[in-house]
């Protein structure tokens, strides 16, 4: 049985879905942002071994998994960090450690440059997640899904690189997922444009308010990942001065999952580095 426990509670009217284990310094596990994604099927390898050091929260985030469904069409990331933002006061959790996988590693940059700070960030680590700054092609592959066990497949193939993570099984419970009442809808809003309104890209300054960051980061890079640029961690390190780099030699997207021994003890030896853990 895993350690980890399943908890809901309602910030604000949202219902809201955590995995919650351990004490000690908190830390904030996201998961990523493809159709199927979840708290329990990104972080399940990773919170036992990271629960005896700190206490961990791993939630489903705002239109994932088990909590409710909703989307802003003006602001989609500021939506799902303030209702983290909300999550955590609500929980009684200042400053913290925070971890998010591809989508969700994105969504902690975009945090972490807001003004004022939503978030109170200690350390932070991406996982082949640059908020889209260095994507390939393939991220379309993952975005255009319509629910069926044979597209399913084709997102596991896109995750990992080890055959062995593409079963069967795996592919059903991302599926199952995927068809949550609301989780098609939620996520394939973003596809949705408006033929009278002109997306204004914001990359520019996005990147330029990332370069005058200072909060410590750790960008994890896969050698197999189809869905970034090959050379985009080193291209990162470069606009966030002082980051750190590590790569994955046998994982496509999901370190945490395919290399866990090692995800484990990189992630933790960052984290606890320079004695930052009271």
């Amino acid at each position: 049985m895993p350690a980890y426990q399943h908890r809901t509670i309602y910030v604000g009217d949202i219902r809201t879905h955590f995995l919650e284990a351990g004490s000690g310094a908190d830390l904030i596990l996201l998961h990523g942002g493809e159709y199927g994604a979840s708290a329990e099927i990104t972080w399940r390898s990773n919170i036992d071994v990271l629960a005896k050091i700190f206490h961990v929260i791993a939630p489903d985030t705002l239109g994932w998994g088990q909590t409710d469904k909703l989307y802003s069409f003006s602001d989609p990331a500021g939506l799902r960090i303030k209702h983290l933002q909300r999550l955590l006061e609500a929980l009684g959790i200042g400053k913290a450690f925070f971890v998010g996988n591809s989508a969700g590693g994105g969504l902690v940059l975009r945090a972490s440059v807001r003004q004022p700070a939503p978030l109170q960030i200690r350390k932070m680590v991406t996982i082949c997640g640059n908020a889209s700054v260095f994507k390939t092609n393939s991220q379309a592959d993952l975005e255009n899904y319509t629910p069926s066990l044979d597209n399913m497949r084709k997102i596991v193939a896109l995750l990992y690189h080890d055959n062995k993570w593409q079963s069967e099984a795996n592919i059903r419970e991302r599926y199952e997922s995927s068809i949550l009442p609301g989780a098609w809808e939620t996520l394939s809003a973003a596809r949705l444009r408006s033929p009278v309104h002109q997306v204004r890209s914001t990359t520019d300054e996005f990147v330029k308010q990332l370069s005058q960051l200072t909060i410590p980061l750790l960008l994890m890079s896969c050698e197999h990942d189809p869905l970034n640029q090959s050379d985009w961690d080193v291209n990162f390190q470069k606009i966030v001065p002082g980051s750190k780099v590590h790569r994955f030699q046998h994982s496509s997207h999901e370190p945490q999952i395919e290399e866990t021994e090692e995800f484990n003890r990189v992630l933790t030896e960052f984290l606890l580095s320079e004695g930052d853990v009271a």
